[in-house]
């Protein structure tokens, strides 16, 4: 095979083609049969204007030159106005060039025949000049049936298709006659005429693609082996004209590996070099669809939009195939582009004229592909192929077989765009075989800490949008005053028509937050994940984590971790890929429950767990991860479950803080199990909750079971049933061991032994540390709280920081003594004694005068108390004493009940104790709900706020205040600076509404009847009550009146009752005057909450 400047001495020796198929989308008509070649060499591409494109569009790749740097290409030259009615040529036609035994038919897409112009001394011709990269003679073909030998020159902006060496000899002074002729350029020793220069002036123009003979560098998309099964090598040059959006292929077939290689290198360093120095390598009509088309899919930002020109090639060329299956064996020309977490296939837009071949652009659809779906992505390194893999949950992938010159370009683009997306993501979560030059020009990690919480959201949008799930459908808090802050905290769905999450939008969120090492805590509570429990994903295992951020690899094989459900592969990688994160909620988060224990293996085998478990204790065991507190409250724990638990709680290197156990199902012997397993922890367990099993407690066996622990922080002894006996549940030398910060006994039943040892407790100095202290519904009497508040004050008067919750007891025993403590100041600084039901007013009287004149209380909730009556006179004289007199009370709760079961009100009383609250000093926070306070409440509390400088939050909500109280309310902030916040009564204007709408809807169907007849009933209380409402709605009627469509017939026969007030006329409303009545009360309130705001 001949080089460049070289001579082909075997020419012969080895067959070589050129197969062509016509265009890939609409393959250009043949309307140039019967013209003459000379004015089909004269064709020019129409001058159209370009106007500057945006620089996403404009810039394929960050590696494109700066547009200084480029040589500057030479514009091309378009003949006079009157070129085309002028003869073929001035001095005579192009014809003469041609041998004597060429066809006149001009070289197409579709012919056989290859162009023999005489392209003279190029060398000489200034602007014509061409280089030869390279030249040679290859097999081609018409169609896919006739085949025949031409000879490929390739230059520096053009590959020309020449019938043989001599014609390509005598256009190229670079191409060697073939051996023992001599070459007609030589021969004839002539320059070219005026006419000949204006012909090969428009040969260069690049609008007509392969038509004449050649294919312009700037039009070639791709440039890729060909491999079909058949037993030769082939190349296939796919190549776009911009101008008429015809996209076409040439197929090159060697016989020869080497030679294959040589022209697919050459071709390719040819077009990329065209392609860098063009400023706009796609039209401005092409980039504006490609850039609507990404809009509509939501997906266009100009800072992250990229768009190229690539080939879709048919998933396989292999195997025996019929050679007229055309869309099996053809490419398709589309554009992808690179939006902000998309990757979208445009497929060209349809060209305007009719086309005489078959159309191949319904081969492409438009499509996208969410970024973060993406698992492989597979260069080659000796073509323009790649490949691109994407693939759903629970879905096979899907794989794109593409091709371009900008393959190398869309690589680094792509790895930037998913980098972007998942910038905390420590590791590649795809396959990413590149060359090596690809993985130099890689552009370096983005950093994650411009953004709160390390790019959380932007990495949650991008999983929602991938998995195409709505991301506003997602809540979630974020809490930094916690323990093991900041807390994220995933909330029910937003929306309300649904209560869980879908598999996917789980997956979303777990996903997002992975590798993000922003929290310290990350909590699932109350949020089901069932529907991933059991859910397995049998088409791929690429998102499977099997090593932590560091690269510490987990303890089992990628297979073994695939085995898994969903489930337990997302939380394993929560748990595992944070440095930071500590602490893992999952209460009530699973609700299947185990099968029933039996010692079987059978059993054991239907039991799959609760998935939580299975997670995260095989890693505590092997500490690749630091979560030390995990919550499992409300999970019912089965067989399978406690064999992980337990296979971790005898490591002493998990260094458990916490297990939280409450309402899992334990029975005695499950947390008999559990607790001696714990005994490993002694030194770094610090919270024990078993709250609400059904284990029975012996304090016998229970107190050896946790005295070994000795840095317990919190113990939640909630709803536990213990063992008859008189011994106390916790001795108080165990609990002088600790370092006590809450204590929580709430419905367990404690004795006076109990009792006895608490106060002892708090007697000590070890209680300091004790901040919160549930003895509710504990069957303790009043005499059993005063023994205790004796023993947690330090001094009378000073207030114990501490919380005392003692609601649902039996404080009507020895009352007295409860109402002498707190009087004396012996109560704590915060107290709840919520539903206390007396049975007698004046022991709930005693309480109040005792609150009244306590000096130690700061937070006081005594909500939903019930009494036999309604509040007495001396009982609201005794609240407005308190609300006057006390002068340490800060938060105060006394908020009423309305439940179905139970209601729980002051009665009217309440509005004459507020006015106690114009003398007070002290107070900041009221909460007074579902005390039915109406309009007098409401006025009530606005005088208050009249007077009042201290309060700051007003909770009064559920009181049926109507408008106008709500008005009175936010007038008279006018005259108050210190309030911050007051209840927008929502449920009172719901209420408003509903109440508004029944009653209109009641007018408008009552049924007129005439006076004067004697049938005529007497009017109804709803009617003469509702006849001021009629007269408000006839007054709407008529402003609305315009919009409804009234007959003529009726306008003229009631336009004197409707003048005169007539009730008939009134009462005949529409629905639109309804909704125009609803609309003015919804306004009215609008107006007040803006007010508010």
């Amino acid at each position: 095979m001949s080089k460049t400047g070289g001579h082909d001495r075997g020419a012969g020796s080895k067959r070589k083609s050129l197969f062509t198929l016509s265009a890939l989308t609409q393959i250009t008509p043949n309307h140039d049969e019967g013209r003459s070649p000379s004015r089909t060499l004269r064709k020019s591409r129409t001058p159209s204007f370009e106007p500057e494109l945006p620089t996403a569009t404009r810039d394929e790749s960050p590696r494109y030159r700066d547009a200084s740097d480029s040589p500057k290409i030479r514009p091309p030259v378009l003949p006079g106005r009157g070129a085309s009615n002028r003869p073929p040529s001035v001095f005579g036609s192009l014809r003469s060039l041609r041998s004597a035994g060429d066809d006149d038919t001009p070289l197409t897409a579709t012919s056989s025949k290859a162009p023999s112009i005489n392209w003279g001394d190029t060398d000489g011709m200034g602007g014509h000049a061409r280089t030869v990269y390279h030249h040679g003679e290859v097999q081609t073909s018409s169609g896919m049936f006739r085949r025949k030998r031409e000879y490929l020159v390739l230059t520096d902006t053009q590959l020309v298709r020449c019938k043989n060496q001599a014609k390509a000899s005598d256009m190229f002074s670079a191409v060697p006659p073939p051996f023992g002729k001599t070459s007609s350029m030589h021969r004839h020793a002539s320059m070219p005429s005026t006419g000949s220069a204006q012909d090969l002036q428009s040969l260069h123009s690049d609008s007509s693609g392969d038509k004449e003979g050649r294919i312009p560098l700037r039009q070639v998309v791709a440039v890729h082996r060909l491999d079909d099964g058949r037993p030769y090598f082939a190349i296939e040059v796919d190549y776009l004209d911009d101008d008429t959006n015809q996209a076409s292929s040439t197929t090159l077939q060697l016989g020869d590996p080497e030679e294959l290689g040589v022209w697919l290198t050459r071709i390719r360093n040819a077009a990329n070099r065209i392609r860098f120095q063009e400023l706009n390598p796609i039209s401005v009509n092409n980039s504006k669809n490609a850039a609507r088309a990404v809009e509509r899919d939501n997906d266009y930002d100009p800072g992250n939009y990229a768009i190229y020109k690539v080939v879709q090639r048919p998933a396989s060329r292999s195997g025996g195939r019929s050679s007229d299956d055309l869309s099996k064996i053809a490419s398709t020309v589309c554009f992808l582009a690179i939006g902000i977490h998309k990757v979208h296939l445009i497929p060209l837009a349809k060209a305007s004229g009719r086309t005489s071949s078959p159309s191949l652009s319904s081969l492409t659809s438009q499509g996208s592909f969410g970024i973060l779906t993406l698992t492989a992505l597979r260069l080659s390194e000796t073509d323009d192929t790649f490949e691109l893999t994407f693939r759903l949950p629970m879905q096979p992938s899907k794989v794109l077989y593409l091709a371009s010159l900008a393959s190398h370009d869309i690589a680094i683009r792509l790895h930037y765009a998913e980098n972007r997306l998942r910038p905390e993501c420590a590791h590649r979560l795809y396959i990413f075989t590149v060359p090596s030059l690809v993985e130099r020009e890689v552009l370096p990690p983005v950093e994650s800490d411009v953004e709160d919480h390390n790019c959380l959201v932007r990495t949650l949008i991008a999983y929602c949008v991938a998995y195409e799930v709505n991301p506003t459908n997602i809540r979630y808090t974020i809490t930094y005053d916690c323990e093991d802050a900041p807390q994220f905290a995933l909330l029910k769905p937003a929306d309300s028509r649904r209560q869980e999450y879908s598999a996917l939008e789980l997956l979303a969120v777990m996903r997002a937050l992975r590798y993000n090492e922003t929290f310290g805590t990350i909590s699932f509570a109350s949020v089901r994940l069932d529907c991933l429990n059991g859910l397995h994903d049998k088409h791929g295992s690429e998102l499977v984590c099997s090593q932590t951020k560091r690269g510490t690899p987990i303890r089992a094989t990628v297979e073994e971790l695939g085995r898994s459900c969903l489930l337990v592969q997302e939380v394993r990688a929560l748990a595992v890929t944070s440095k930071k994160l500590r602490r893992m909620n999952f209460a009530d988060c699973i609700t299947v429950k185990p099968p029933q224990y039996i010692d079987n293996h059978k059993s054991k085998a239907n039991d799959m767990g609760c998935g939580v478990v299975e997670a995260l204790f095989p890693l505590c065991r092997h500490q690749t991860t630091n979560v030390d507190w995990i919550v499992l409250n409300g999970i019912q724990l089965g067989e399978t479950d406690l064999d992980y638990l337990v296979g971790a709680s005898v490591e002493k290197a998990c260094h458990f803080r916490a297990i939280e156990m409450s309402r899992c199902g334990l029975t005695d012997r499950s947390l008999s199990l559990i607790l001696d397993a714990l005994r490993a922890q002694d030194n770094t367990l610090e919270s024990i909750d078993i709250s609400g099993n059904i284990a029975r407690l012996s304090p016998s066996t229970f107190e050896a079971q946790i005295s070994v622990f000795g840095f317990i922080r919190k113990i939640d002894l909630s709803h536990v049933q213990r063992t008859s006996g008189a011994e106390a549940l916790i001795p108080a030398e165990t609990l002088r061991a600790w370092r006590l910060e809450e204590l929580r006994l709430s419905g367990t039943p404690v004795n006076a032994q109990t009792v006895e040892a608490i106060a002892s407790y708090l007697r000590s100095s070890q209680s300091e540390t004790l901040r919160e202290l549930r003895l509710d519904h504990t069957y303790l009497s009043g005499g059993d709280i005063a023994l205790i508040m004796h023993a947690m004050t330090r001094q009378p008067g000073q207030a114990r920081n501490l919380h005392l919750d003692i609601s649902q007891n039996h404080l009507d025993r020895d009352h007295d003594q409860l109402a002498t403590t707190i009087a004396s100041g012996l109560a704590p600084s915060h107290l709840t004694i919520q539903s206390i039901e007396y049975e007698e007013e004046s022991l709930f009287r005693e309480l109040i005068l005792a609150l009244g004149t306590n000096n130690s209380i700061r937070s006081l909730d005594i909500s939903k108390a019930s009494l036999p009556c309604d509040a007495s006179e001396d009982t609201c004289r005794a609240l407005e004493r308190m609300f006057s007199e006390n002068k340490t009370l800060e938060v105060l709760d006394i908020s009423g009940e309305d439940s179905r079961l139970e209601i729980s009100k002051f009665g009217v009383g309440i509005n004459r104790a507020l006015r106690g609250l114009r003398r007070n000093t002290a107070l900041v926070i009221l909460h007074v709900k579902y005390q039915k306070l109406g309009l007098q409440g409401a006025s009530t509390l606005a005088d208050v706020l009249k007077e009042n400088k201290t309060l700051r939050e007003l909770h009064c909500e559920n009181n049926h205040i109507p408008l106008s109280g709500l008005t009175d309310l936010i007038n008279a902030l006018s005259r108050n600076t210190t309030l911050v916040y007051l209840s927008p009564m929502t449920e009172s204007r719901a209420e408003a509404l509903k109440k508004t709408e029944s009653q209109v809807k009641a007018i408008r169907d009552e049924t007129p009847t005439s006076p004067k007849s004697p049938l005529q009933p007497k009017a109804s209380p709803l009617s003469a009550a509702g006849f001021g409402m009629r007269r408000g709605l006839a007054n709407v009627k008529k402003n609305v009146g315009k919009a409804s469509s009234y007959t003529s017939s009726y306008t003229h026969s009631h336009t004197h009752k409707e003048r005169s007030g007539s009730p008939a006329a009134i009462t005949q409303l529409s629905d639109q005057d309804i909704k125009a009545a609803l609309r003015l009360v919804d306004e009215s309130w609008d107006r007040q909450t803006y007010r508010l705001e």
